[in-house]
Order: structure tokens, then C-alpha cells, then sequence
């Protein structure tokens, strides 16, 4: 049986901005309806079957959110990832240096820019690793109990895609991994603000271009608590929603 999603129709709709519609859903609340949607950016309901997406869609338009039926195996994949090392502005486009190869993208030729955040456990240097292990096999010798395992501490991720050029290709930016230098006397020491320098340089002049909710507060410099996604798997899941949204009708 086809199962179905439903989705906001409105790429730039706030990210919970229909959690007190959905908590108020039977079976839910304000926690689990929090937690549907920073795992799920953009929609309202996953893997239903026709009449109950229907009568969730019916609603949610009733609670003001427009929505789109789409069964689930037509969400569109994103393309490959492609890791951008650097980007510089030129005339009407922008080229971007990839693992050594150099690739031009014009400005007209993108379709979606998406920004996202999440915060997950940061990777542990090699003594860290080892540490948990280490104690435990001392703590075994002793004939001690278990030391506590502190919880791992966490740090914020950050990403941008950019969906364009022939293919089209997609095109991943990470502020870590990135040569800001094209940036000029612009350039900060924080590679956070280069960042936003460098999409906000982006976004700009690629007025055909679909943007999800995250990439505007995170251009303004808004708190971002409200607009952080679950995890990259949610990222890659919102892309899924505005390729779909930019397609040709």
C-alpha cells in the first residue's frame, strides 16, 4: 500500500511554527510534536496512508498551514554530495574549487540554497576514546565498581547546500572546511561569521533560488535554538522538500 507525506507548501515556513497544530493532534503533545519536526523539517506527517494524510491535510489547512500530498517514494533523493573547498564570486556566477577540480555555477542556474544546524556529540580526541575503556579494565582488575561515564559533550554543526549548474549538481559548504581568503578584508577570525558573509554574498544575486526557514535567521543572526534541525539526516530530509518545491509545475 502507498503510504504518503505531507508537506508545507511554504519553503520558508518556520520550523515549529505548527507545533501547538500538531500537539494538539490525538496521541500527541507539545514534546513529541517538537521532536516530528526537527526530525522531519517541513512536514506535517510521514509514511500515512491516503485518508489519514488526507484528513491531516484538511486539518492543517483548517489551522492555516497549506500542505502537499506526495507518496513517499517520490520525495526526491538529493544529488550526491560534493564537498566545496572554496568559493569566488565572478561576474554572474561563482566558481567552486572541489577536491582539486575547479567548477563554475551560474547564478541563474540555482535552484535551492538551504542552510541547517544541529548539535551532536563532538568526535572525541584518541585519549578521550579510550579513556571509558581503559577505566573499566582497571576498575575489573580492582574488583570496583564502574566509574560513571561522563556524558559527552556536545557542539553545533552547520552546513549549506547549494542545488545548481549542470546535472544540476549539489554542492556542500562547511564553515570548518572552507578557504575563506576570497572573502578579501571582509574576512573575520570566526570562521561562523565568514559563513554568513559568504552566503549572504550567495543569496543575493540568485534571485531563483528556494530557500528553507534556517538560512534567513541564520543570515539575520537571530537566536537559533527554535530553527536547529535533529541531525544531517534531517537536513538532507528538508532538501528532499525544496527540491520538490522547485520543481517545474
Amino acid at each position: 500500500m502507498t503510504q504518503y507525506a505531507a508537506l508545507l507548501k511554504d519553503p520558508l515556513a518556520p520550523l515549529l511554527a505548527p507545533e501547538a497544530f500538531l500537539a494538539g493532534r490525538p496521541g500527541s503533545g507539545r514534546d513529541p510534536a517538537q521532536r516530528f519536526l526537527r526530525a522531519n523539517p517541513g512536514f506535517l506527517g510521514r509514511n500515512l496512508p491516503l485518508e489519514a494524510a488526507r484528513e491531516l491535510s484538511e486539518a492543517a489547512g483548517l489551522a492555516g498551514f497549506g500542505t502537499l500530498l506526495v507518496p513517499e517514494g517520490e520525495l526526491p533523493a538529493p544529488p550526491m554530495c560534493m564537498p566545496a573547498e572554496k568559493l569566488e564570486f565572478k561576474g554572474n556566477g561563482f566558481s567552486a574549487k572541489l577536491h582539486g577540480a575547479v567548477i563554475f555555477i551560474p547564478y541563474d542556474s540555482i535552484t535551492v540554497i538551504a542552510a541547517a544546524a544541529w548539535d551532536a556529540e563532538a568526535s572525541p580526541d584518541t585519549v578521550q576514546a579510550l579513556a571509558p575503556g581503559l577505566f573499566a579494565k582497571i576498575a575489573a582488575l580492582a574488583g570496583a565498581p564502574l566509574p560513571p561515564v561522563p556524558a559527552a559533550p556536545k557542539e553545533t554543526f552547520f552546513r549549506a547546500d547549494i542545488i545548481g549548474g549542470e546535472g544540476p549538481l549539489r554542492l556542500t559548504l562547511r564553515p570548518e572546511a572552507l578557504d575563506f581568503a576570497p572573502l578579501g578584508p571582509a574576512r573575520s577570525p570566526s570562521s561562523l561569521i565568514n559563513f554568513r558573509l559568504l552566503l549572504d554574498k550567495l543569496v543575493t544575486p540568485s534571485f531563483g533560488a528556494v530557500h528553507n526557514s534556517f538560512l534567513p535567521a541564520f543570515l539575520a543572526s537571530v537566536p537559533l535554538a527554535p530553527h536547529k534541525f535533529a541531525s544531517p539526516e534531517a537536513a538532507d530530509l528538508s532538501l528532499s522538500r525544496l527540491l520538490l518545491l522547485s520543481s517545474p509545475k
